[in-house]
């Protein structure tokens, strides 16, 4: 699709801009996109305002070219309008309608209706997705969370798409798959999971925060998966949310560390547990070495890294080195 609308750019313009309108609704239907989504999409291809009604869901909901959401309380009478089965979509312009209005239109409708028949045949993902929508209602986000026979109190779990076994099924939301669960649920232990516990009302934010906690779910002593909680995080929080693995990874500190794994796989697990005890024999014990042999892997590491890992300065420097070797090794 991409390499005909490179072709027809350069022969007719009209026809290029009509084919890239066509290839963005295919991508938004590929990704599952939400219905805001779409709508938003619509907007800002038309560069006015769009709304829709959808009969079916009782959802009224318009936004303008910037992707703000406006009151939709009826369709305007100068609007440009489609329908298809129970939805209606329209353009809102000050001026006559553009040249690609009708198929913008037709391309959102018929997406958000593709889209929506897919969810209905899995009802607990799409409950999902509503539940985690910024754009759902309140009481659309509660019918949902009903739906999946949760209670006021909700477990939000964010695995890799590739890691979700043992876990009911859950619908993938900006490249992470979500769950939601019981409190009292049991998430194994052998996947990387970012956990939070929210309200009902509040699992937009909360999907988020798990997101953020995934990150982090790398286990320094072992490298393996580990779950992590956003709410044990603190400041650590607002460092994974600046920073994606591709950019933890370019830290020269997180080079520096990822070269001394290569030649000892036990650095990040002595930094780590030297960090985390108050003496040199609490840390061997939680690494099951003797004293002696743990001293002569600190004092390889800090010739290494050029720093002493128990000074002010080198411990601030390590701990924050090593939640960056975490967040560049995570699924998330």
């Amino acid at each position: 699709m991409r390499e005909l609308i490179n072709k027809l750019s350069v022969v007719d313009g009209d026809a290029a801009t009509a084919l890239r309108v066509i290839s963005h609704f295919e991508a938004l239907v590929d990704q599952r996109a939400s219905t805001p989504a779409m709508l938003r999409a619509a907007a800002a291809l038309a560069g006015c305002p769009a709304g829709l009604h959808d009969a079916g869901r009782g959802v009224h909901v318009c936004f303008d070219a910037r992707g703000r959401r406006l009151p939709a309380d009826s369709v305007p009478s100068s609007a440009t309008v489609e329908r298809w089965e129970r939805l209606t979509v329209w353009l809102t312009r000050d001026g006559a309608a553009g040249p690609l209005d009708q198929l913008i239109l037709e391309r959102c409708a018929r997406s958000i209706d593709a889209v929506a028949q897919t969810r209905d045949a899995h009802p607990s993902l799409a409950a999902i997705r509503i539940a985690c929508d910024p754009d759902s209602g309140l009481a659309e986000r509660r019918a949902a969370v009903r739906h999946l026979g949760l209670g006021a109190t909700v477990e939000v779990v964010a695995t890799s798409v590739g890691e979700a076994d043992g876990l009911p099924p859950g619908p993938v939301l900006d490249g992470l798959r979500i769950h939601l669960l019981a409190p009292s649920d049991v998430v194994p232990t052998a996947i990387a999971a970012g956990r939070t516990t929210s309200t009902s009302d509040d699992l937009p934010d909360a999907r988020r925060r798990a997101a953020t906690a995934l990150r982090l779910a790398v286990d320094p002593i072992t490298g393996g998966p580990v779950h992590v909680r956003y709410e044990e995080l603190g400041s650590l929080a607002a460092l994974a949310e600046q920073f994606d693995a591709e950019a933890a990874a370019a830290v020269p500190d997180v080079r520096r560390i990822e070269e001394l794994c290569a030649q000892r796989p036990w650095v990040t697990a002595v930094i780590d547990a030297v960090l985390s005890h108050s003496s040199i024999r609490e840390a061997a014990r939680r690494l099951n070495l003797h004293h002696s042999t743990l001293h002569q892997r600190i004092v390889w590491v800090e010739s290494h890294l050029g720093y002493a890992l128990l000074s002010p300065a080198g411990y601030a420097r390590a701990a924050t080195t090593v939640a960056l070797w975490r967040i560049a090794r995570s699924p998330g």
